[in-house]
């Protein structure tokens, strides 16, 4: 691995409700400026034990630079001006324009929480991954040198094992990868790989033909099951979305299985009580892609919905994964954030839905309990133009009480039993693609 210091702003403010609650709570986020809405990574540290915050902004095009080389590699081509330039004028995956395939790679994607203040940033799928340490206050990019020699790019989640200090990711062929453009059913070579942290040591967990865009890696708690992900949305001839692939690896008993049931399994969650029950998300949901012009003008992609989104409940056994609950609604589409975790002795899945609401469900019979819209949901002005806000990621208290929401203009925290608002921080210009939120116990700094 190699690691350089990377330019960053940290702004701190008071927060001047913390009702009790004694989490820190991360959103990674793109925030725009009042001339170019898609400018910078802003990383929010909400640190209610110690009553602060500590916003963290990089500009993109510092995130971006450093795996340009290897995206050039993986086409055949020279490093040079004109191929950059000629770049411009091209399609890639779901047929997007470059600036649009440079952008899903490199957004910030998820949090993992190392202890000490330390936090890594995880991209969508590129060279590196970015630590942030809030005591330090100094951010560093971190880049998988070996990976990096064999045109591999890494997953967009990492799972951090406290008690051995071991960090579990997955990589893929960056050149394989671009060849599905013109072979969506094409496979890719992946590896999932373990690193130790404090030895350096990397041991490789699986390896062979799969597919790209590795979203999620889940290890459950007797370290049996792996789980990962992929965030799939190639289209076959039909126009149909073509199922994801979840790789199951029972590390124990060497055996692996892959589903492919849901259409967009971009996340898993292990349930909090049972080890071998775990979750699974299916989004249904396609990109379409845009103009120049009106990427850099709304600062997001444009999708379609596919029908409504659903969390899969299954259970992992020495035969294989087997389906157990389905939960849906006609109504729930997008879905992107979901999790389960125990609210006064019951187990609870909260889901969103777009644009603006929130399923809570029954996560041991998968049936509905409530729904709630998000306030705060009108539009703002931006120049000319009206922009809604919209939920981006959502997060349970570490007691199950609060439910911490981001949405394009603000963070909040909802008291779940009750369903209304407890809190709200306005937050200043457009935010876009903020991801996948983590509420961590890491408090001292």
């Amino acid at each position: 691995m190699r690691q350089f210091p990377l330019k960053a702003k940290f702004r701190q403010f008071s927060l001047n409700e913390t009702h009790g609650l004694r989490d820190t709570v991360i959103v990674p986020s793109v925030k725009g400026t009042p001339l170019l809405k898609y400018g910078k990574h802003a990383y929010y540290f909400y640190n209610f034990k110690t009553g602060k915050c500590v916003c963290v902004e990089i500009k993109h095009l510092d995130i971006i630079k450093p795996g340009l080389p290897l995206f050039i590699k993986a086409l055949k081509r020279k490093n040079t001006v004109w191929t950059k330039l000629k770049l411009f004028f091209e399609r890639f995956h779901y047929g997007f324009n470059f600036l649009e395939q440079i952008m899903l790679m490199t957004v910030p994607h998820t949090i993992v929480s190392t202890g000490n203040g330390k936090f890594i940033v995880n991209l969508w799928s590129y060279v590196g991954y970015i630590e942030v340490d809030c005591r330090a206050k100094t951010v560093s990019y971190v880049i998988d040198e070996e990976r990096h020699q064999d045109n591999q790019v890494l997953g967009s989640q990492q799972w951090y094992d406290y008690d051995s200090d071991e960090l579990y990711y997955m990589t893929y062929s960056l050149p394989e990868s671009l060849q599905k453009k013109n072979d969506p059913f094409r496979s890719v070579s992946c590896r999932i790989l373990k690193d130790n942290r404090q030895t350096g040591a990397t041991q490789e967990i699986w390896s062979g033909p799969l597919t790209d865009y590795l979203h999620d890696i889940q290890v459950n708690k007797t370290r049996r099951y792996c789980v990962v992900c992929e965030l799939g949305m190639f289209l076959d001839r039909s126009g149909s979305i073509i199922p994801s692939k979840v790789l199951v690896i029972d590390m124990k008993h060497r055996k692996e299985w892959i589903i492919s049931r849901f259409i967009v399994a971009a996340h898993a969650q292990f349930d909090p009580e049972d080890p071998d029950v775990i979750y699974f998300s299916n989004h249904n949901f396609k990109f379409v892609p845009s103009s120049y012009t009106a990427l850099l003008r709304n600062a997001t992609y444009n999708i379609k919905f596919n029908g409504p989104a659903s969390v899969f409940k299954y259970r992992l056994a020495s035969d294989g994964p087997q389906e157990i609950g389905v939960f849906t609604d006609p109504n729930m589409f997008r879905l992107t954030n979901f999790h389960v975790f125990m609210h006064r002795g019951n187990k609870i899945l909260a889901a969103m839905g777009f644009p603006n609401f929130i399923y809570f469900v029954d996560a041991n019979t998968m049936t509905f309990i409530k729904k709630i819209e998000v306030s705060h949901g009108k539009s703002y002005k931006y120049f000319w133009k009206n922009i809604q806000c919209v939920i981006g990621t959502l997060s349970p208290s570490s007691d199950g009480e609060k439910l911490f929401v981001q949405t394009t203009r603000s963070f909040q925290i909802i008291d779940i039993e009750r369903g209304t608002l407890d809190h709200i921080q306005p937050l200043f210009f457009n935010h876009s693609c903020a991801n996948h939120m983590q509420t961590a116990s890491d408090t001292d700094w």
